[in-house]
């Protein structure tokens, strides 16, 4: 397909492109306005109807769009083509069409603001959770004082957070937060839009850079722009149900550009060149495994320890650069792995990999919601764990073995279908089912939980 031409610099379908801009800047400006009732209403409807006419002035381009009838379809001719029978088959694209109907000949959409307070000790939404009606001002010791006493309870009280969320939700669309629909809907016009651009014979790159230049794959993202995922960030509270402080974190990325000095030093710390393993070309997930843990084995070695560290891939290549991964305690771990879920959309990745140091403990050797590091069976390893958007995941570990202030590691052990419950938040992110022996197990601690006494302390 050929480029824009150098002499050229106004594309063809130039009015369609600038309809579709304008969509998103009013869903930004609808952003902005998100906790003012009138001024939320306006933007967001604006953005509907914007979104709208962008089909319409594609029609109005189909003199210059190659079998446009059958690509697109045509109402003049009463045919019915291929992005037509898509987008009608579509339920939130179907609503797209009968809110701006609604807006332009009737009024206002009916949308609702909402608060959603809900306490979460887990990492799966399906997990255990126990959603609160509550009140905005509603203290967390108010909230505590509903919760159960059973086992489920202590570890909600030891480990849970308390999630306030205000929401837009409308009437007859009530599974979506308005936004976000908006959001998905613009995804879904964006990439007819680039469609048109290649049906004319131009190359719209299905990748864009942000100003730091990190990329982003738009089929990935579903064609929206990375800002308008992971969205409800800003408009989210998270609460510690321990003292009801607020749960704030960070993470940061690492460079791993290195200088002929900087490479000079590394290879005499680590011997050979133990990075050579991050730019090879792996075939296989299982590859990609043994080549990462290869690696992080002759760090720990080296160092005596390895940071907790998260590498997004795309096709086994990395993604961007890897992220450092600080949490204070499991109740961050559980909010900061949604929000690293939201990363890896934005990022485009199909694979992510978490390694460090961890404790394990045999499940069966478990009480009810008790963790690796209370267990007094517990044992230290270091870890590598790697879950993928086709289901495909591994877990691997070697035993840190101390002898005073001697540390060695024990044999390499690689297990395939692991059941890494801390990546559940990528699995719901990707839109992938959580396995059914993550539910199984969870299921059966739950049900171990009901059966038990309260402690006498409660």
């Amino acid at each position: 397909m050929q480029k824009h031409p150098a002499t050229e610099n106004v594309c063809p379908l130039s009015a369609v492109d600038q309809r579709l801009a304008d969509a998103h800047r009013l869903w930004h400006q609808a952003e902005a306005a998100y906790f003012d009732p009138n001024g939320f209403r306006l933007a967001v409807q604006n953005a509907i109807q914007t979104l709208r006419t962008v089909t319409f002035i594609l029609q109005k381009h189909k003199a210059i769009i190659p079998n446009f009838s059958e690509w697109y379809g045509d109402s003049e001719k009463k045919v019915q083509g291929e992005w037509q029978r898509r987008l009608g088959a579509d339920p939130l694209m179907r609503w797209m069409v009968e809110a701006r109907n609604k807006i332009e000949k009737q009024g206002d959409l009916e949308a609702n603001s909402m608060v959603r307070a809900e306490i979460i000790a887990s990492y799966l939404e399906e997990g255990p959770r126990i959603d609160v009606p509550s009140q905005l001002s509603d203290t967390v010791q108010t909230l505590l004082h509903n919760i159960p006493t059973t086992a489920l309870g202590d570890h909600i009280r030891r480990n849970g957070m308390l999630r306030i969320q205000r929401r837009w939700v409308e009437n007859t669309l009530p599974d979506h937060e308005l936004l976000d629909a908006v959001a998905i809907a613009y995804g879904k016009v964006a990439e007819l839009v680039h469609d048109a651009h290649r049906q004319i014979g131009l190359d719209p790159p299905p990748t864009i850079h942000d100003d730091e230049g990190r990329s982003y794959d738009l089929p990935s993202m579903g064609w929206r722009l990375p800002c308008m995922i992971g969205h409800e960030l800003s408009r989210t509270l998270l609460l510690s149900l321990v003292d009801g402080s607020r749960i704030e974190f960070e993470t940061k990325s690492v460079q791993m550009k290195f200088d002929a000095v900087k490479v000079a030093d590394l290879l005499e710390r680590y011997g050979g060149n133990p990075f050579e393993a991050m730019r090879r070309d792996y075939k296989t997930d299982a590859d990609l495994v043994a080549g990462y843990f290869t690696l992080i084995r002759t760090v720990f070695l080296r160092d005596g320890y390895h940071q907790t560290m998260l590498f997004l891939f795309r096709d086994r290549k990395v993604v961007g650069a890897p992220i450092q991964v600080v949490f204070e305690n499991v109740q961050h771990k559980y909010a900061l792995m949604r929000q690293l879920a939201a990363e890896a959309i934005t990022s485009g990745a199909d694979a992510v990999m978490l390694v460090g140091e961890a404790w394990k403990a045999p499940a069966n050797e478990l009480k009810p919601y008790e963790r690796p590091a209370d267990s007094p069976v517990r044992k230290e390893s270091l870890t590598l764990h790697l879950v993928s958007k086709s289901g495909v995941s591994f877990d691997c570990e070697a035993e840190i073995i101390k002898d005073g202030e001697k540390v060695s590691l024990g044999a390499t052990q690689i297990t395939d279908q692991s059941a890494a419950f801390e990546f559940a938040p990528f699995l719901q992110a990707w839109g992938r089912p959580i396995p059914d022996s993550w539910m199984e197990t969870s299921r059966m601690i739950m049900a171990a939980a009901k059966h038990d006494e309260p402690s006498d302390n409660q």
